[in-house]
């Protein structure tokens, strides 16, 4: 289903090239092994999924917008994005620009002033569980997996932007979108290579990701409910799709589990997925997850 796509341009976003690298690296060797291909953007910015649009309504849909001009420069037709943050604000200004005359108008022509080229809403916004599950699929992941992880209990979470708002992601709406409301997406890939997904009704609970050093206790609460769910359910590990919740979960573990009495490890699907196609926890970077999955993995990798 590659041709679904087209030219895929990857927005690595602003985690990926920090706390997040395990999460890309593991992305390119999947993608690599499923020889799967796309173009990651350069000079890219920060997609203001944060504050910025609630400080500055044109910002928020301007620096997004930049990034969409960068993938019509290449020639992309789908703008791939590994954090559901930046899938989200990507997508929203989409929305916007193919909406609303007059915010295309005047994002295009402070684009121009930037020396930028302006953006037709040309492009299709995708996760990179969506582009892996559809342009390769369960069934002939299935078939090449090298290491299974048969019994391995797993709670994927998925975060509360990976699917909403519907209207700016288009989920629901057509077979190669997830669900918005019971996404499965992750749970087929992990499903393929022996894992076995909990009953977990907190997969797009949010987190407190965005509020984990403005408001520490709120986020703490969040993330606990999160972790408590998965555990109460027998999950062994709690895997990951969002950098942002990745990050903030894990720096808050110690002081979760001092403060509720639950703690559990992480790990990014892709990670996992590198892991049964064949790699080891070095080229995965496993040792940078400050949770140690080692752990519960290591059974697994003998």
């Amino acid at each position: 289903m590659t041709e679904t796509y087209g030219k895929v341009a990857f927005y690595p976003g602003c985690a990926l090239d920090g706390l997040g690298k395990p999460y890309e690296v593991s992305i390119q060797l999947v993608a690599n092994d499923l020889g799967l291909k796309y173009e990651r953007l350069d000079d890219y910015n920060c997609c203001g999924a944060l504050e910025v649009k609630n400080v500055n309504t044109m910002a928020g849909f301007l620096l997004p917008a930049r990034n969409l001009s960068l993938a019509n420069r290449v020639k992309a037709n789908t703008v791939m994005s590994a954090c559901p943050g930046c899938h989200y604000s990507l997508s929203r200004t989409h929305y916007f620009m193919s909406k609303y005359v007059k915010v295309k108008d005047r994002v295009n022509f402070y684009l121009k002033e930037m020396g930028e080229l302006p953006y037709e809403n040309n492009l299709f916004m995708i996760h990179v569980v969506e582009f892996i599950r559809n342009a390769f699929g369960p069934e002939k992941l299935k078939a090449i997996v090298k290491r299974r992880f048969d019994g391995l209990k797993v709670a994927p979470y998925y975060g509360c932007l990976y699917v909403r708002p519907k209207q700016y992601l288009q989920t629901g709406y057509m077979k190669i979108k997830d669900d918005p409301e019971r996404p499965v997406f992750m749970d087929e890939l992990l499903q393929s290579i022996g894992a076995e997904p909990v009953q977990f009704e907190a997969k797009v609970m949010c987190c407190g990701g965005p509020h984990v050093y403005s408001d520490a206790e709120t986020s703490m609460h969040l993330e606990a409910r999160i972790i408590k769910e998965a555990v109460r359910n027998g999950a062994e590990l709690l895997i990951t799709d969002c950098p942002l919740g990745h990050v903030a979960i894990e720096t808050n573990m110690t002081k979760i589990e001092k403060k509720y009495g639950v703690r559990i490890s992480l790990v990014y699907f892709t990670q996992l997925l590198a892991l049964a196609l064949g790699h080891s926890p070095e080229e995965v970077m496993l040792d940078a997850n400050i949770t140690r999955p080692m752990d519960v993995l290591k059974k697994y990798l003998r």
